[in-house]
């Protein structure tokens, strides 16, 4: 058994999941995406817990689908990514969908298909806002018009990506969904079975209007709404992963005595460290060094001391006794205290998402 795991509880992911089927209702399909090691929480085991419970999964790339489809996962995946030449038979293959952002790439996928003698389930990808991927507003209408003509290119759905839903400014999303909504209207009049969907986790919180025919939230999914004071009131979602690990080794130490590398931290007076098998090289910021940051033991809230190591950090006991192999919670619940995902993130001035798809393979992810 690893020292260090991530635990995560699989009802309590499912729960998440079904709470999100009840908000957009039975008309409206749910797209997981799983992209991004599922956002850190481990793809394949994910995607198997989720499999039953949706209706599509999505990923960044061609390697996260064919490791999907080599575990067994039978359900549609969309791949969001841009493809190259050389993986176009992979993706056919491999049973993905692929995304077309421009009308150069549906000529390329094309060409593909007429000399190999077959179809692409495709889905056009328009650039309603965000100012990443997609066709513009200008090229959007001829990008689906020579997709959904074209007999070698099955047209499965048409998307767009929400830049700002979870902003309390509502102007530039109102502004997406209007260009969306016209967008989504010419594709129909193609092909009025055409799967159009737009809303990520802020749009399936915050706008009913966003849903379409599918939606595809993220990480509020995993259980972490991006402003969850005003978020969890209008979906209670929990998160369901938790970081665990253990005290490999006690010491008592004398005042005047210094901590880790370069002694940053140097005690005042007699003091426990219990050194703790996980570091940087898990994925536990080194910057949480110097950011008061906590672990919890045995129900209580204990000081990172010193700077973290690769492998190792110390938290000073203060005069509390512990032992050997006892629990330590990184992230997660103990007793009546907690330590989440937003208190890292806010010392990091950074986001939920960076630090969930941080934590390195070496941690295992174990379903509970």
């Amino acid at each position: 058994m690893h020292t260090t795991n991530i635990y995560i509880n699989k009802a309590q992911f499912i729960a998440n999941l079904n709470l999100i089927r009840n908000k957009i209702g039975s008309h409206t399909k749910l797209c997981l995406p799983v992209k991004a090691n599922a956002y850190g929480h481990g793809l394949v085991n994910m995607a198997q817990i989720a499999a039953p419970h949706v209706d599509y999964l999505a990923v960044a790339c061609l390697d996260e689908g064919v490791e999907l489809r080599r575990n067994g996962i039978r359900v549609p995946i969309l791949v969001f990514g841009a493809f190259d030449d050389q993986q176009i038979s992979a993706l056919v293959a491999n049973n993905l969908e692929i995304t077309i952002t421009s009308l150069d790439k549906a000529k390329i996928l094309a060409d593909y298909c007429y000399q190999a003698e077959t179809i692409c389930q495709v889905h056009v990808k328009i650039d309603t806002g965000m100012g990443r991927v997609g066709a513009s507003m200008n090229e959007a209408e001829e990008l689906v018009n020579f997709v959904a003509s074209n007999p070698v290119l099955e047209m499965i759905g048409v998307y767009s990506h929400l830049a700002a839903s979870d902003s309390p400014n509502r102007t530039l999303t109102e502004l997406q969904i209007e260009r969306f909504t016209h967008i989504a209207k010419f594709a129909k009049s193609l092909k009025p079975e055409v799967m159009c969907h737009l809303a990520n986790s802020g749009g399936v919180i915050y706008y009913p209007e966003s849903y379409f025919d599918m939606v595809r939230p993220g990480i509020v999914s995993y259980g972490y709404p991006a402003h969850p004071e005003s978020a969890l009131e209008l979906l209670p979602v929990k998160p369901c992963l938790q970081l665990v690990s253990h005290i490999m080794q006690l010491k008592q130490i004398a005042p005047e005595t210094g901590i880790s590398y370069g002694h940053r931290y140097v005690s005042k007076e007699q003091e426990n460290i219990a050194t703790i098998a996980i570091g940087y090289g898990d994925g536990f910021r080194r910057l949480l060094s110097t950011l008061d940051q906590h672990v919890l033991i045995n129900g209580k809230k204990y000081p990172i001391v010193g700077n973290i190591c690769m492998d190792m950090l110390m938290v000073s006991l203060g005069k509390d006794s512990a032992q050997v192999g006892d629990k330590v919670i990184i992230i997660g619940i103990d007793g009546s205290e907690e330590i989440q995902i937003r208190e890292l993130s806010d010392k990091l001035h950074t986001i939920d998402y960076e630090i969930l798809v941080g934590f390195t393979s070496r941690i295992p992810r174990i379903i509970v």
